[in-house]
């Protein structure tokens, strides 16, 4: 992992875009072949820059879909885009997503939380958000 440590709260989005990532690939298959193909992940989704992977094209997701670097996952491929576009309009709405999620979970829990962030993001279940904001820190 480049921009986060697992249990401890990220620097900046790209870190909790990348945790989200981990958790999205990791659902259905071993960690392990998740992590060992990691930094294939890193330089695929731009280090996990937010607005970087938020402007993939469908082109974009097509061709990694066949890179042999990373697990090739086409509607996980495309849900990471997604959740990076996800993450981008709430950045632009309260400052960072960090700053929405830690005041949501302050505000209303971590049940209702997990079910927001459930409802919002592509491939992660009430189950994975509760798993999610573990390894973010926000437990």
């Amino acid at each position: 992992m480049q921009n986060c440590v697992p249990g401890q709260r990220p620097d900046n989005d790209a870190g909790y875009l990348e945790m989200m990532t981990a958790i999205v690939f990791m659902s259905g298959l071993s960690r392990q072949v998740v992590m060992g193909k990691w930094e294939g992940f890193l330089a695929a989704f731009q280090g996990f820059n937010i607005d970087e992977v938020a402007s993939f094209t469908d082109v974009d997701v097509e061709r990694l879909s066949q890179d042999t670097k990373i697990v090739r996952y086409k509607a996980k491929i495309r849900a990471t885009v997604d959740n990076a576009r996800q993450m981008q309009q709430i950045a632009g709405e309260y400052g960072s997503f960090g700053a929405w999620l830690r005041n949501m979970i302050d505000k209303e829990g971590i049940d209702p939380a997990a079910a927001e962030v459930a409802k919002r993001f592509k491939y992660i279940s009430v189950q994975s958000a509760t798993r999610y904001f573990y390894a973010v820190g926000e437990d």
